[in-house]
């Protein structure tokens, strides 16, 4: 294995420390410096080192840092008591899985985005209970809180194998393909989507002319519904391009995306920024997203649209495919990998579809 990155974190980690040192010891991290001799031996002091039972990886490292700012704490304030360290180091300090749990809580949360901290981990480290932290534990708890090929199976497995990684316990269990159990996200169907033509007449009836701007932008950009409102900079949408940008606290972080078709931005007014009248900043995503699906489908009979508002992101998704747009591009600009784009998308492109692609591929002629 490659330690170079791990060192390079040990190397500034110690840059704000006084008193002692983390030092890799072949794959654990431990602590160098001048400690209180244990009990029953001669001297009162020596410089030695104290293992600490953190596997070395850069998340380790910020565990190892914490711990050695403990350290120091105690020595300088004569408080160092040798059972406690010794005791960690052996895996004996008493922590529990929850212990464990709110440890990594704390690490994920200097390193990814709220949103993805919210949305992925928060809840499964939050399950974790006041016991010893085990592959079997684990291995319980996953099989028993989802159901096979869900979502929160794949996303449990995903969280507390990054846990065992964290604590240094082996999860060969959560390796197998029974773990997650075939997970795949859930598909859709080509008809549940508008055409474009669809798309243009269902904006045209609604009045509102909040919800009708969301309306546009989520069809002539492809946005998450919660994007729309919360995580987007609008002040470029009447550029020579039209090319928008995400903030970096999205869940994907900072994204260029551009608007297909161009002339929708047109069509749809999108340049005259007209927002709903939302609190926008007393909800999170989901709740966000909840708004939205409820201002377009169910606050007003007679001006419901006929999908989900979600749909309108999947129709984004095909029509950058029909209109020529690599995978690569199209996922990056949507916020997503290459392996779920297509998976997710190329399943629903029809034979229509199919036929546009191939007359445009064979337009383009051979040459790049």
């Amino acid at each position: 294995m490659d330690y170079s990155k791990v060192d390079r974190a040990i190397e500034k980690a110690s840059q704000v420390l006084n008193r002692v040192t983390i030092v890799r010891r072949d794959r654990k991290l431990a602590l160098r410096g001048t400690f209180p001799t244990k009990p029953g031996e001669p001297g009162r002091t020596c410089r030695r080192y104290v293992a600490l039972g953190i596997y070395a990886h850069p998340d380790g490292v910020k565990v190892a840092k914490a711990k050695a700012q403990k350290a120091e704490s105690d020595l300088n304030l004569d408080k160092w008591h040798w059972p406690s360290w010794e005791g960690a180091a052996a895996g004996g300090d008493g922590r529990t899985a929850a212990d464990w749990g709110k440890e990594f809580a704390k690490v994920k949360q200097g390193n990814i985005q709220p949103v993805s901290f919210e949305s992925n981990y928060a809840e499964p480290l939050a399950a974790l209970p006041g016991k010893p932290l085990t592959e079997e534990l684990l291995r319980s708890l996953i099989l028993s809180r989802h159901p096979a090929k869900s979502w929160g199976r794949n996303n449990d497995c995903m969280v507390y194998k990054a846990l065992c990684k964290f604590a240094g316990i082996p999860a060969t269990f959560l390796d197998l393909k029974g773990a997650r159990g075939g997970y795949n996200p859930e598909p859709f169907r080509q008809e549940d989507l508008p055409s474009d033509d669809e798309i243009e007449q269902i904006w045209a009836t609604i009045r509102n002319p909040g919800w009708r701007w969301v309306y546009g932008m989520m069809a002539t950009y492809g946005l998450r519904p919660h994007e729309v409102l919360k995580l987007v900079d609008y002040t470029t949408i009447s550029t020579e391009t039209g090319v928008i940008t995400t903030r970096k606290d999205t869940k994907t972080g900072i994204r260029n995306i551009w608007p297909l078709p161009d002339r929708w931005r047109h069509r749809f007014e999108l340049a005259e920024v007209v927002l709903p009248e939302i609190d926008v900043e007393s909800f999170d995503n989901r709740q966000l997203g909840a708004k939205i699906n409820h201002g377009l489908c169910h606050r007003n009979k007679k001006e419901n649209i006929p999908h989900k508002p979600y749909a309108l992101r999947h129709a984004w998704a095909i029509r950058s495919a029909v209109m020529g747009v690599p995978d690569s591009i199209a996922a990056r600009w949507m916020g997503h990998s290459v392996a779920i784009h297509a998976q997710t998308y190329h399943a629903a492109i029809n034979q229509l579809q199919h036929e546009a692609i191939w007359r445009r591929a064979n337009q383009r002629g051979s040459s790049i």
